[in-house]
């Protein structure tokens, strides 16, 4: 296997491209770099973490009453926006660790 240095703007790209897609962008920014470099992999697996919670809260919005739902909708896009934020910020150069999934990231 041949290893292929990045430069930096291609690894800032990628950076935020893990929170796009949440759980499906970052496994395939994890698969891909997550070998190569200790932030990629550290953010692709915040962003994997993050898909699986937005997706058990959306899942688990069915089992609740359709006015509750509207609510349970709002926290998921906030969770989202939230991420693509988190993102932005890794592209700026500032990490930042989510609470609870951020711990489950960096073992």
């Amino acid at each position: 296997m041949t290893v292929v240095n990045m430069d930096s703007n291609e690894k800032r790209l990628l950076l935020v491209f893990a929170y796009l897609l949440t759980w499906l962008s970052g496994a395939i920014v994890f698969v891909i770099n997550g070998d190569r470099d200790q932030n990629l992999k550290f953010h692709s697996l915040q962003a994997i973490f993050l898909g699986i919670l937005i997706t058990v809260i959306w899942i688990g919005s069915f089992l609740l009453i359709p006015p509750v739902r509207i609510i349970d909708y709002l926290v998921d896009f906030l969770l989202y926006l939230y991420g693509l934020y988190v993102g932005i910020q890794a592209y700026s150069g500032r990490s930042i660790s989510m609470p609870v999934i951020g711990k489950l990231a960096g073992r």
